[in-house]
């Protein structure tokens, strides 16, 4: 990683030194390969090896897309900040944000949710429709609250010495935190999601 070095001295009017400070900066220019572009910004990764179920259009696909757009910081969440609370969106500007009415917007995120692209879950006491990382992924390090809405999912994906860290770190939280569970949504279909953490 190239950086550059930023130096603040504080010196008075007759000359005396008060302050000598050094400070290394991570710098997105980086020779033979570039700038990172919009590197402080939030981002969504896909992942090339994991392409979406073949039942879906094109139009469904760019549907996922826009609501991936929605997703909230490094939750997977799609949120917005509000009141100083991430805040989960109506149904309604879920509707506007697709472009769809209300009963094809139900059987949109009824597929959504039976090829395990979102589910629904409980966070901090309200519902959020929440992204499978599997398929979009806002964070660089999975949290405990995503890994166990995606359990079954992401155990497919990753080895068993990080299942069972996982598994050890949600025994250490109990009782401190709780943590996002999957809900079922009868709206959006009547597949049973299985309870987070067996």
């Amino acid at each position: 990683m190239e950086k550059y070095t930023k130096q603040e001295k504080v010196i008075t009017a007759d000359g005396e030194i008060l302050s000598d400070k050094n400070t290394d900066h991570y710098s997105p220019l980086k020779r033979g390969r570039g700038y990172n572009y919009k590197y402080k910004s939030s981002r969504i990764q896909v992942y090339l090896d994991n392409d979406l179920p073949a039942c879906f259009t094109a139009n469904e696909t760019g549907r996922l897309f826009w609501l991936s757009k929605k997703i909230y910081s490094d939750s997977n969440l799609i949120a917005y900040r509000a009141d100083g609370k991430i805040t989960p969106y109506t149904f309604e500007a879920l509707c506007g944000i697709v472009g769809l009415s209300k009963p094809r917007f139900y059987s949109f995120m009824a597929k959504a949710r039976k090829h395990k692209i979102i589910k629904e879950i409980e966070y901090s006491g309200k519902e959020f429709f929440c992204f499978s990382p599997v398929y979009f992924n806002s964070t660089h390090y999975i949290p405990l609250h995503l890994y166990i809405a995606w359990q079954d999912e992401l155990n497919d994906c990753l080895p068993q010495h990080v299942i069972d860290w996982y598994l050890d770190w949600y025994e250490s939280t109990k009782g401190k935190q709780k943590a996002a569970s999957p809900k079922e949504n009868a709206a959006c279909g009547t597949d049973q999601t299985k309870d987070a953490v067996t």
